[in-house]
C-alpha cells in the first residue's frame, strides 16, 4: 500500500515558502505523493449540495493553481509523485491544459498523476462557458483531445465541444504513453464507462462511496471486462480529505485515519494507495500529523 497526502492550500497565505516545505516534508517521510484540488474561482452565489446549510466552505474562495504549485514541488523533490485530485477538465481549453501537464511531467522527470473529475459547482461551470447539463460530454471530448495531443505526433480533433486542426504539441510527457489518468466521481455507470474507456484508474473520495465501496469496485471491474480490459490493471486510490477538516487536533486527525483493518480491506479490493489531508494552519501540528501518518504508512507498506 502506498500513502499520499494533500492539504487544504486555500488556507495557506504564504505559498512561496509553504509549498516547497510541504513537498520536501512529504518526501523525507517516505510518503508516495501529494495531491492538489482545483477551482478556478468561487462564484458568490454558489451553493454546496453536500453541506447541511448549503454554504460553501471558505477554503473554496482561494484555491491556487495546482499546476503552478506542483511545478514548485517538483523543483525541490526527486521521487514524490505529483497529482491532482481533481482537475476539472471540462472547464479548461484542452490545448493549454495538455501543454501545462506535459511540461510539469517533463520538469519533474515523469512524476505527474492526472486525477480528473466532472465538477459540482454549476455557476463555476457557467462562468467558464460550460453548460452544466453537458458537463460529462464536454469532459469526455476534452479528455480524448488531451490524450490525442499527448500520444500522437500530429493530432487533430473535430467534435461538438472541441475542434482543432492537425497540430504539433510539444514537449510530450515523459511518461509513456502518457501520465496515469485517474477519474474521481460518484460510482455511476457513466463514471465507470469513462474510467474503462479513457483512464487507468479510479480516485474516489471515501464519503462518496460510503457503504457502496465493495459493490462499486465490483461493478467497475465488471465494466472493465465488458470493454475488453483487464480489471486487475485498475489503479485504485482512495481519498480521505476529512482528516484535516474543522477544528482539527492531533487526536482528531489520528482518529480519522484508516486503521489497519480498513487498510487490509482496501488492499483486498485492489486499492494500491490511500491519501489523507494534512492540517496546515499550525506548522507544529502539520509536522506532528505528518510524522504520525508516516508511521502508519511504514507499518502497512
Amino acid at each position: 500500500m502506498r500513502f499520499g497526502c494533500s492539504t487544504p492550500f486555500g488556507d495557506v497565505t504564504d505559498l512561496a515558502s509553504f509549498v516547497p516545505e510541504f513537498a520536501r516534508a512529504a518526501e523525507e517521510r517516505g510518503l508516495d505523493s501529494i495531491w492538489l484540488g482545483e477551482h478556478t474561482h468561487l462564484p458568490v452565489d454558489s451553493t454546496h449540495a453536500y453541506v447541511e446549510d448549503g454554504r460553501v466552505p471558505d477554503r473554496y474562495k482561494s484555491f491556487p493553481d495546482p499546476w503552478t504549485l506542483l511545478s514548485a514541488a517538483a523543483a525541490v523533490t526527486s521521487t514524490l509523485r505529483l497529482g491532482t485530485a481533481v482537475c476539472l477538465v471540462a472547464e479548461h481549453n484542452p490545448l493549454i491544459l495538455a501543454k501545462q501537464i506535459a511540461t510539469v511531467d517533463q520538469i519533474s522527470g515523469g512524476r505527474v498523476e492526472f486525477g480528473v473529475g466532472y465538477g459540482w459547482n454549476k455557476l463555476e461551470m457557467v462562468n467558464n462557458g460550460i453548460d452544466p447539463a453537458r458537463k460529462r460530454g464536454t469532459f469526455r471530448e476534452k479528455m480524448q483531445a488531451i490524450i490525442a495531443l499527448w500520444t500522437q505526433e500530429e493530432a487533430e480533433f473535430k467534435g461538438e465541444f472541441v475542434n482543432f486542426s492537425r497540430s504539433w504539441s510539444l514537449p510530450a510527457p515523459v511518461q509513456k504513453p502518457r501520465p496515469p489518468i485517474l477519474i474521481g466521481g460518484s460510482p455511476t455507470p457513466g463514471t465507470f464507462t469513462d474510467i474503462a474507456e479513457l483512464a487507468d484508474g479510479y480516485i474516489p473520495v471515501r464519503a462518496t462511496l460510503g457503504d457502496e465501496l465493495d459493490d462499486a469496485i465490483a461493478r467497475l471491474r465488471s465494466r472493465m471486462t465488458d470493454v475488453g480490459r483487464d480489471p486487475d490493471s485498475l489503479q485504485l486510490t482512495l481519498s480521505h480529505p476529512e482528516t484535516s477538516f474543522g477544528r482539527i487536533t492531533m487526536e482528531k486527525f489520528a482518529a480519522r485515519l484508516p486503521d489497519g483493518r480498513r487498510l487490509e480491506h482496501l488492499a483486498g479490493l485492489g486499492f494500491g494507495r490511500v491519501t489523507c489531508s494534512i492540517p496546515n494552519r499550525d506548522r507544529d501540528l502539520m509536522y506532528r500529523t505528518m510524522d504520525h501518518y508516516a508511521e502508519l504508512a511504514e507499518a502497512h507498506r
